[in-house]
């Protein structure tokens, strides 16, 4: 493999925006208003990412514990600030301290255990390898969690005559949830699934191939986003299972009746 990279300059990156406008052209033919969306998100998304980019750099060259933390800190509030943003009629505020505890305790056991026993990089913190999986692993519990959410809501209200009757009859709020958190636990986990499941027929992921283009060995990318994927799983079931947990509790009140 050879360790060359194209670098892709400002004209090549200006040429890429062809994609947007080709996307604000084909949602304008089929009627869909969508343009401004297209346009905000594109320009967010560039603004975000040189950001981003400028900071990892600064990260990068000082090797900064302290700073590596901080990242690390940031990416886990704006985790939680998104799935909470993401709700925006009748959110049960009592859910905030659910989402903050399940977030951060299933992300960082399995990014701890992830850079400890398997890639064993030195230092731990070095933030080559620290920022850029602790965003893959936080990212993904955020949307396992934010599923988790949606699904738990949903089901209470479709279900809530049949968990306030199953209260009558003498059933506990975990008795009475007990199929709702079974069904939401596996709406939340099933895209991590699936997408493991199909992971190398039909689609190259994203970490595996960035390593390629960066002229690393494929076998040796292949080990790298295997170890990931499982970091990734682990960390999405362990955030759902303690969200799903600690959340049912929050639409009781003290006498165990459903809010």
């Amino acid at each position: 493999m050879t360790d060359s990279v194209i670098n892709i300059d400002n004209k090549q990156l200006l040429l890429s925006y062809i994609f947007a406008i080709i996307a604000m052209i084909l949602t304008s033919v089929n009627g869909i208003n969508r343009n401004k969306d297209i346009v905000i998100g594109t320009i967010r998304m560039t603004v975000q990412l040189f950001i981003a980019g400028y900071i990892l750099v600064y990260i990068f060259d000082s090797s900064s514990f302290i700073l590596t933390v901080l990242m690390l800190a940031v990416m886990e509030f704006f985790a939680i600030f998104n799935i909470v943003s993401s709700k925006k009629d009748k959110f049960n505020k009592k859910l905030i301290g659910s989402i903050a505890i399940s977030q951060v305790v299933g992300s960082i056991f399995a990014l701890t255990f992830f850079l400890l026993i398997v890639i064993r990089p030195k230092p731990i913190y070095n933030p080559q390898y620290l920022v850029p999986l602790g965003g893959m692993v936080i990212g993904n519990s955020m949307t396992g969690i934010n599923l988790a959410l949606n699904s738990i809501e949903s089901s209470i209200e479709d279900k809530r005559i049949t968990i306030e009757g199953s209260l009558m009859l003498g059933a506990t709020p975990r008795m009475a949830m007990n199929k709702i958190i079974q069904s939401s636990f596996d709406t939340a986990i099933t895209p991590t699934l699936n997408n493991i499941k199909n992971m190398g027929i039909i689609s190259l992921p994203g970490m595996m191939t960035g390593q390629i283009l960066g002229g690393v060995s494929p076998l040796i990318a292949i080990r790298y986003q295997i170890t990931i994927m499982t970091a990734i799983m682990s960390s999405v079931t362990i955030c759902v299972f303690i969200f799903l947990r600690l959340a049912y509790k929050k639409f009781f009140n003290e006498q165990d009746q459903l809010i």
